[in-house]
């Protein structure tokens, strides 16, 4: 007689871990909380850290001694129509300047803004991760380089169809050091500049960014500068 109702107490006490799994409590994203927040001791985090950079380093060197991703094989699947594409540009440019505009004149709290939220857990983990399953779909809504062809664009209609001025070669010695150092710069304010949370310095920096993008592709053309300057483009 006792079995029964164990083995009722059992379903329900895997019930509830199935429901707390499926149901998990709300989490801070990376980025937008500070160091006070931290559910353990300071001094563990920080021995843990340091473990765990260690053995990253270690593993790295003794598994992957030789680049494996230097020359990525790129096989197209799908091109979007010219329509779409423009769509999907404007659509970029438009929630680039809503943001932006939240991080100038929103309210200047990083719970609340949404900028912080879009920088931080939109566009440094969402689109990675949907570029891993889905291919570049960035380049699609990139806003920068929207604007620059709709510029390109609307050049050659006002020329009456004439191309624009042949742009300038890439420097080879150049390689891809811009985009590298776009990356170390975002990864420096993400996880050590003391305002990254705040929404108007982010903004300005967002601001920055594009203005960069926007010279050195009418410069050097949209296409090599893309490829790369832009530590937004996946292989980069």
């Amino acid at each position: 007689m006792m079995r029964r109702p164990l083995r009722w107490a059992g379903a329900l006490a895997a019930l509830g871990l199935v429901a707390n799994a499926a149901l998990p409590a709300v989490a801070s994203a990376h980025g937008l909380v500070g160091k006070q927040d931290l559910p353990i001791p300071r001094w563990l985090f920080a021995w843990a850290a340091a473990v765990v950079l260690v053995v990253s380093f270690v593993a790295l060197a003794t598994l992957w001694p030789r680049p494996r991703l230097e020359r990525v094989t790129e096989r197209p699947v799908w091109r979007a129509p010219a329509v779409l594409e423009v769509l999907c540009g404007a659509l970029g440019v438009g929630a680039f300047v809503v943001t932006v505009w939240s991080g100038f004149a929103g309210t200047q709290s990083a719970t609340a803004n949404l900028m912080p939220t879009v920088v931080y857990v939109v566009f440094w983990v969402g689109i990675p991760f949907t570029t891993l399953l889905l291919g570049d779909v960035f380049a699609a809504f990139n806003p920068w380089r929207a604007v620059a062809r709709g510029v390109a664009w609307a050049y050659g209609r006002l020329r009456g169809g004439g191309e624009a001025p042949a742009p300038l070669a890439y420097p080879p010695w150049l390689g891809r050091w811009p985009a590298a150092l776009g990356i170390l710069a975002f990864a420096w304010v993400e996880l050590v500049y003391v305002n990254r949370d705040d929404p108007s310095q982010l903004a300005t920096m967002a601001v920055l960014y594009a203005a960069i993008q926007l010279l050195g592709m009418s410069v050097y053309g949209i296409e090599p500068w893309s490829r790369n300057a832009d530590a937004t483009v996946p292989g980069t």
